[in-house]
């Protein structure tokens, strides 16, 4: 077990957290919901923020995502069929919808807000509705103030509280008003994600190789060049982050169709697939030379 440090002063404040909802956990719909789902679930909330952010909406105004499969491995540190298994798993539940593009885009993932749909269902109801025999009771009491409550309500769910329900407090649980520092780092790393775009050429290497996996890797660069750590890991050295985002604003076309090439030709089980991608794009620039003209030597001895 590692040494960890206790927190101090105002370092119990330094971490963002992933918000699962309290509804996954002690309503009977979802008791049969896999636990690694609920977490995938909180992750793909966490994304929505940002994806509105960048407007990502479609022509109805509804905000959608991209979680592709290879995230979802890398992230969950799981395997193939387990990530394809949760995804399903979430759909069949109704808490997410996949809207697949074709033409090797990657599919949209819609974000369901089972929270609202339940909340309306213990609404108030009008004055018209509320029958004259409860009004006489209010009339009749002797003390206190009345205080009404929705007749489909029993009044044992009248503390929100004891049921667990203060999730319908908030009339959208699932994009958190942003803070103009995360606003900021948000467009921040929208802008790198788009420069690096342009510099890999994503357009044309998404003709040529699996969206997923083109999409995974302009991710895992954007995450290192919007990072603000002094250090990144690559493999297991540390590596100044200055020098590690200096080789990667190298990187473009060519390094990225070697490196996926590569990948493919791999037989050898990769437990950590993303460590394993961003060792092989750090070293790509200096590599890629010698690995071919070893293969040209081996075509034309």
């Amino acid at each position: 077990m590692s040494d960890f440090n206790y927190y101090c002063g105002g370092e119990a404040e330094q971490f963002s957290f992933f918000r699962i909802p309290r509804a996954l956990i002690h309503d009977k719909r979802f008791q049969d919901l896999s636990t690694e789902a609920k977490l995938l679930y909180a992750l793909m909330l966490d994304r929505m923020g940002l994806s509105l952010q960048s407007g990502w909406l479609d022509e109805n105004n509804r905000v959608f995502i991209y979680y592709t499969v290879r995230e979802v491995e890398e992230t969950l540190s799981c395997g193939h069929n387990k990530a394809v298994r949760l995804l399903a798993e979430l759909e069949q539940f109704g808490l997410i919808e996949r809207v697949k593009q074709g033409q090797g885009k990657p599919t949209k993932i819609y974000i369901k807000n089972f929270i609202t749909e339940d909340s309306e269902k213990c609404g108030e109801e009008s004055p018209a509705e509320v029958e004259e025999s409860d009004l006489k009771e209010f009339e009749t009491e002797t003390c206190g103030v009345p205080v009404p409550q929705p007749l489909d309500c029993p009044k044992g769910e009248r503390s929100y509280t004891e049921k667990n329900y203060n999730e319908f407090i908030y009339i959208n649980q699932s994009i958190n008003p942003p803070t103009p520092a995360a606003r900021e780092q948000a467009m921040e790393r929208y802008g790198q994600r788009e420069r690096l775009k342009r510099q890999i050429d994503y357009d044309k290497l998404r003709q040529s190789y699996p969206c997923d996996d083109v999409e995974s890797i302009l991710e895992m660069l954007t995450d290192v060049m919007s990072n603000a750590a002094p250090t990144v890991r690559i493999g297991s050295q540390i590596y100044p982050a200055e020098a590690v985002k200096e080789r990667i604003s190298r990187l473009d076309r060519d390094h990225i169709a070697y490196v996926l090439d590569c990948f493919r030709q791999t037989t050898t089980k990769i437990n950590n697939v993303r460590a394993y991608l961003l060792t092989a794009l750090y070293h790509a620039p200096v590599t890629i030379g010698p690995y071919y003209s070893a293969a040209v030597r081996h075509d034309f001895p």
